[in-house]
């Protein structure tokens, strides 16, 4: 879509994805907000760490019969281990897929909630109103954002803590994710392997 130069480390860098808001700079680590102007370098993070996984920056294949590419991924901390979350381009549109010890969990729409209850009450088993939706929440964590790779449609700053809440409504899965700034929601599907094929 567009090609420039790393503002850090002068390597090529290009944005492929209309949606990408953030790229990480694939040579030096550097993450780089996209603005009008080209490129801001918002500083150097260490590049993530590899574990076995189904997809890679770049992947292609389908979901749901569907095609994707993948093209980036923000990691997360919590004290059992890592999940993932994949920025995909699918289907025409823009997805996350969540990875987490070799579940996946698709989701198609994200909003940010602007009605949400005290989240340091919340407990998991709990039904909640999440503006105009009614949310049984399954399960309650916190985490911490360990870095980014490829690009992303939103971004949040490596070492910020959050919480999450994985739970449903109307039948979708739905996640949540909290920071101090802002709230977002997730709604989608689990998957099952057999409904990712890659390559």
């Amino acid at each position: 879509m567009s090609a420039s130069q790393c503002p850090s480390c002068g390597a090529p860098v290009e944005v492929k994805n209309r949606f990408s808001k953030v790229l990480v700079c694939s040579y030096c680590g550097t993450h780089l907000r996209l603005t009008g102007d080209g490129f801001d370098a918002t500083g150097k993070h260490p590049k993530l760490a590899e574990f076995p996984s189904l997809f890679k920056v770049g992947s292609t294949g389908t979901i749901l019969g569907r095609p994707f590419t993948a093209m980036g991924r923000m990691r997360y901390n919590y004290p059992g281990g890592h999940f993932d979350e994949w920025f995909m381009e699918y289907d025409g549109g823009t997805a996350w897929v969540t990875e987490d010890e070799g579940t996946y969990s698709l989701y198609t729409e994200v909003e940010e909630a602007l009605e949400f209850p005290d989240i340091t009450t919340v407990r998991a088993g709990q039904n909640v109103m999440i503006g105009e939706k009614k949310v049984m929440v399954k399960e309650k964590g916190n985490a911490e954002v360990a870095g980014a790779e490829g690009e992303l449609s939103f971004y949040i700053e490596p070492g910020t803590k959050l919480t999450y809440m994985d739970g449903v409504s109307d039948g979708r899965k739905v996640s949540i994710e909290a920071t101090e700034n802002e709230i977002e929601l997730f709604s989608g599907r689990p998957l099952l392997k057999r409904d990712i094929v890659v390559g």
